[in-house]
């Protein structure tokens, strides 16, 4: 239940665990398009096969570095604060 309380009040993002399905069905495009081209007997798919999920990898941890460093502040915030309370 607080689980889903702090979904709605948005203190926990759900866009971290969209791109990650999203990472894994893009995988799932390239191999299946490398299939595809592979099939019509199409002399480029290894380039799919090799290049699909190394670009998905990388354009999915840029996006995704946000959403650590947002998280990463916050525990260094926490941190900061439970300092601040104990020199009081």
């Amino acid at each position: 239940m607080k689980l889903i309380r702090d979904i709605l009040g948005f203190r926990t993002m759900i866009s971290p665990i969209i791109l990650q399905l999203l990472f894994w069905a893009g995988i799932a495009g390239t191999l299946y398009g490398t299939y595809i081209l592979y099939n019509l007997e199409n002399w480029a798919w290894p380039f799919p096969l090799i290049f699909g999920p190394l670009v998905l990898r990388v354009y999915f941890e840029m996006t995704m570095l946000a959403f650590r460093s947002y998280d990463r502040l916050g525990t260094i915030i926490g941190q900061i604060d439970e300092m601040q309370g104990a020199e009081e």
